[in-house]
């Protein structure tokens, strides 16, 4: 590739458009600018392979700050076997956290961020999950009893053999949600290959 092309300022046009007033004109040049569409496109390849695991290593989990509160920060924490019912989180960030076999019973998560977290097992039984963002999230067998899911998007969920009796979800995002031996919320147990809807 052309050295001389990569050291001179990239032009007006390539900078506002790729990332717009957020760098100087005269300071970023092609090969920096270059960089960065290659650190983004890698970010988000990585972010797109990523899903909820069973498994724990020292490296993926590394949270330690964490509390039990309203906004909290608590994406890639370990709170398994946590028992906190009634606790209110709303606005909370737990994207990726491991939450398995846990008591959030009447829990607040109301617009909370639980993308890619592990919820299997977990207790969530008259819990505020109001527009709460579910996206690829583990609920096997988990307890949804009565549970406020209004809004609340569910997009590629895996909800198998989740209990759902009485659960509110009018206006939910059930797109691509598995809802294998799940008990719906009139009681019903789903078929198996039930996606997006109770079979």
């Amino acid at each position: 590739m052309n050295r001389s092309f990569l050291s001179r300022p990239c032009s007006r046009y390539a900078i506002s458009n790729l990332i717009p007033g957020s760098v100087s004109m005269n300071t970023l040049d092609c090969s920096k600018l270059i960089g960065l569409a290659t650190l983004t496109v890698t970010l988000f390849l990585t972010t797109q392979a990523m899903a909820w695991t069973d498994n724990i290593t020292e490296t993926a989990y590394v949270n330690s700050i964490c509390k039990l509160e309203p906004e909290a920060q608590c994406s890639w924490a370990i709170l398994i076997d946590t028992k906190a019912p009634g606790v209110d989180m709303r606005e909370s960030s737990l994207a990726s956290a491991r939450l398995d076999r846990s008591n959030f019973e009447r829990a607040n998560f109301s617009r909370a961020i639980f993308q890619l977290a592990n919820l299997k097992d977990t207790n969530l039984m008259l819990s505020n999950l109001e527009y709460a963002h579910m996206h690829g999230v583990n609920l096997q067998n988990a307890n949804l009893m009565l549970a406020n899911l209004t809004g609340a998007s569910l997009f590629d969920a895996d909800l198998s053999g989740a209990d759902l009796r009485g659960a509110n979800l009018q206006g939910a995002i059930l797109i691509k949600a598995k809802f294998d031996n799940a008990i719906w919320t009139d009681g019903r147990v789903c078929s198996e290959n039930s996606i997006g809807q109770c079979n």
